[in-house]
């Protein structure tokens, strides 16, 4: 019976510790005053999305409230496990099916009652970029589903990181409501500018 109940109790410590990474960070670290989010890909709310790998998100505060200048801000990094070229339509496709299904399956949850047929996206090329970079301006229309549910002009930045001695393409959004002249955005570009895909993810360790 001792030997029973310790073998179940070290079942149910891997058990957690697996969930508990689950939730941690192991891409996006900051900022860490900033809600954080992980998921695997594809997320369940968009099915439809051709890729495998992780997604991490970091919430503004006044994320979801929408009176503050801060109202749907936020940034994350998606991992795409084999994926070694990633194009400007496959960036939008992929936009398209996640905000289609995140704002569908968040309406129904809040009861909230919205046309997903009005969410458009478009993509295109940063002007000012190097040859070096690789950077999108995306403009999105959605849905506030996280307040009432009005429409909301979401404007984005899409950054391409392939590491080589990985087969993986990181996207690294940075999104807000706000304008890219509101001091947020100086926000933004800075967090992405630190951000650095860690050693262990592209085998350098």
């Amino acid at each position: 019976m001792k030997n029973l109940i310790t073998s179940l109790i070290f079942i149910f410590t891997l058990s957690y510790s697996a969930r508990s990474q689950e939730h941690k960070p192991q891409l996006l670290f900051e900022p860490a005053a900033w809600e954080f989010e992980r998921f695997e890909l594809p997320p369940s709310f968009a099915p439809g999305i051709p890729y495998k790998g992780a997604e991490e998100l970091r919430f503004a505060p006044g994320m979801f409230k929408k009176d503050t200048i801060t109202y749907f801000t936020y940034v994350f990094v998606a991992e795409l496990a084999g994926v070694m070229t990633i194009s400007q339509n496959d960036i939008r496709d992929y936009l398209l099916k996640y905000y289609i299904g995140l704002c569908s399956a968040t309406a129904r949850d809040r009861k909230l009652t919205i046309d997903t047929t009005k969410i458009t996206a478009t993509v295109e090329r940063k002007k000012g970029t190097t040859v070096q970079e690789s950077i999108y301006d995306a403009s999105l229309d959605i849905f506030g589903v996280f307040a009432d549910g009005a429409p909301v002009k979401l404007n984005m930045e899409i950054k391409i990181l392939k590491p080589g001695a990985t087969k993986k393409t990181y996207l690294f959004f940075i999104a807000s409501a706000s304008e890219k002249t509101d001091p947020i955005w100086k926000t933004l570009y800075e967090i992405r500018e630190k951000f650095a895909i860690p050693k262990m993810e592209h085998g350098l360790h």
